[in-house]
């Protein structure tokens, strides 16, 4: 499979504060790669570089052959970004909430109802969709900011802790999405806490503590419970 992520090289500063330095890293289509660390080791802003958000302060980083820090201004569709807090307009319904979102990338309200329909249904949200999402469960929420990413059929989806304020049920399905999103062929990153999941559902794990310090690629029909990633982590982290 083709690289859609190329990090070359990367280092970023937050004033004299190093957070990430020397990263190097590709991720292709059809891969889901898991990032884990502690907190403030880098694994946010590393996602946050790549979806275009950050600069480097040095280095290169490339998505689907566009230098991220122009990916808004030249192909903001190729990615999509789900973080831990879904990020609605409370007030609004589920429909006002997605149509708003793709109207600011040009799609028409049928546009948004028919690339939505799919997802929704296999969500279970489409009987809430007339509702404001205010009443919403945090889950239900999490789902309608997935579909939101979805809307613009990207090429590499972004995940920053999507499943943390989620019940087990939920963060599972969430995790299964992302996963049969990776199989569909498309390029899939997973920053999480839960090395459970990422032992489970990642093709490989990447541990970043301001600087990439192992990698390592998941047991073949892992289970919830198996402790590689975890002795790699108290290893890692020690």
């Amino acid at each position: 499979m083709s690289a859609r992520i190329e990090i070359k090289g990367v280092a970023r500063k937050f004033g004299s504060n190093e957070v990430l330095r020397g990263v190097d890293l590709s991720v292709s289509a059809g891969e889901l790669l898991g990032i884990v660390g502690p907190n403030g080791g880098g694994k946010s802003t590393l996602l946050m570089l790549m979806a275009g958000l950050l600069r480097p302060t040095s280095g290169t980083i490339t998505v689907c052959g566009i230098a991220a820090e122009r990916l808004a201004l030249e192909s903001a569709g190729k990615v999509g970004l789900v973080l831990a807090k879904p990020g609605l307009y409370p007030l609004l319904t589920g429909w006002e909430n997605l149509i708003y979102f793709g109207g600011l990338y040009g799609l028409s309200d049928a546009d948004v109802r028919k690339g939505a329909a799919e997802s929704l249904q296999r969500f279970d949200l489409m009987e809430h969709m007339d509702k404001r999402t205010s009443g919403w469960s945090t889950g239900m929420q999490q789902k309608l900011s997935l579909v939101r990413a979805l809307l613009l059929k990207p090429e590499v989806l972004l995940f920053d802790e999507p499943a943390a304020n989620l019940d087990p049920v939920a963060a599972d399905m969430m995790y299964q999405e992302l996963r049969s999103r990776a199989e569909a062929g498309l390029a899939c990153v997973l920053v999480t806490h839960d090395l459970h999941a990422a032992q489970r559902y990642c093709d490989r794990v990447v541990f970043v503590q301001v600087q990439i310090q192992r990698e390592v690629k998941p047991q073949a029909q892992a289970t919830p419970e198996d402790a590689q990633l975890l002795s790699v982590w108290k290893e890692v982290v020690a």
